[in-house]
């Protein structure tokens, strides 16, 4: 079952690195790449047709395809035309910038970097032949990694020239963002499902809800909950002994579900529950009640965010620099095949 609300949840301020950049630094008076259009009227532009110059180097579409395909794996996230471009256009222009700073990376970090990619590929294939598959040459993979590793360098040399996070600065992003000194109602639990499908009858659903009585009875009599989640519960849960993630207020999708385990005591075992999902039988470990922190007592969490927020403007800052000076240009009309 999926007990939680779709909710936002707050994005890491990480740093824009090579490898997948979008649209970190690109002007806003840069016409976009126009997209492969997907009606039949309109052909997607062929793989050779020129997608994008950067100070004359040519971004083919083929690139843009195998970049959209690349980052779509990655993300398990729709990635458009002008995404894959803006980050071929990041990464080609700080290759440049790596190159110019003459930043040399020992030949043990390579071989080290290539030797990572190497173990992440599956175990019943090699990297010669996920390469061949897609046409890239060994001689090419290898620039590649090299170039990666310069820029990781070069963004290193950027970040260490941010300024030390201050007292102020604390002060003002707490104060901006007042939501961090909130702890929200919240509880961690443990729960068994016999699930319910909207095919039953109500022969099956009384067997079924007989069956969540007998686990229940199980569990007073001393039986483990783990074991019986592992063997009994029809919830995704059961490979974690029916451990469920800290639950806020308003996250759970199920209201019935919500209100039985914010009311139960801790550590009791709560009565079978009818859910939307089916029987549940829940156990509370702990309940947090709704409070508000000191500042102290979010320092280093504050500091630790306001550092990356810094670290994330610095490198915004520098690409945009280099994209200010770089002559990009995109083909008005696409070519089609």
């Amino acid at each position: 079952m999926n007990i939680l609300r779709s909710v936002g949840t707050p994005v890491g301020l990480t740093l824009c690195l090579a490898m997948g950049l979008t649209a970190c630094g690109r002007k806003k008076s840069e016409p976009a790449p126009p997209p492969p259009a997907p009606a039949a009227a309109q052909a997607a532009p062929k793989p050779s047709a020129t997608a994008v110059t950067v100070d004359g180097f040519v971004i083919t579409w083929g690139n843009i395809y195998a970049e959209i395909q690349r980052l779509q794996q990655a993300s398990r996230q729709p990635v458009t035309a002008q995404q894959a471009a803006d980050g071929l256009i990041v990464r080609r222009l700080l290759g440049l910038a790596a190159d110019q700073a003459l930043i040399v990376v020992p030949a043990l970090e390579i071989a080290n970097a290539i030797n990572s990619v190497r173990q992440q590929v599956p175990t019943n294939t090699t990297l010669e032949t996920v390469l061949r598959s897609n046409n890239v040459s060994e001689a090419e993979f290898r620039t590649s990694v090299i170039t990666q590793l310069k820029v990781n360098r070069l963004l290193q040399q950027i970040i260490q020239k941010v300024p030390a996070v201050t007292d102020a600065d604390l002060k003002q992003f707490v104060k901006d963002n007042p939501d961090l000194l909130k702890v929200p109602e919240n509880v961690t639990a443990r729960t068994i499902l016999v699930a319910v499908l909207p095919a039953d009858d109500a022969a099956t659903r009384k067997a079924k809800k007989t069956k969540a009585e007998g686990i229940r009875k199980q569990l007073l009599g001393g039986a483990s909950f783990e074991q019986l989640a592992a063997t009994m519960s029809d919830d995704p849960t059961r490979t974690n002994g029916g451990q469920l993630p800290a639950l806020r207020r308003g996250q759970v999708t199920d209201k019935v579900f919500e209100d039985a385990i914010f009311s139960q005591k801790e550590g009791a075992l709560g009565p079978v529950v009818e859910t939307q999902y089916g029987y549940v039988i829940l156990q509370v470990q702990k309940h947090v009640q709704a409070t508000t922190l000191k500042l102290d007592d979010v320092q280093e969490r504050a500091r630790a965010l306001v550092t990356d927020n810094k670290r994330q403007r610095s490198v915004q800052e520098y690409i945009a620099g280099l994209r200010a000076k770089a002559k990009v240009v995109f083909p008005t009309t696409p070519a089609s095949p």
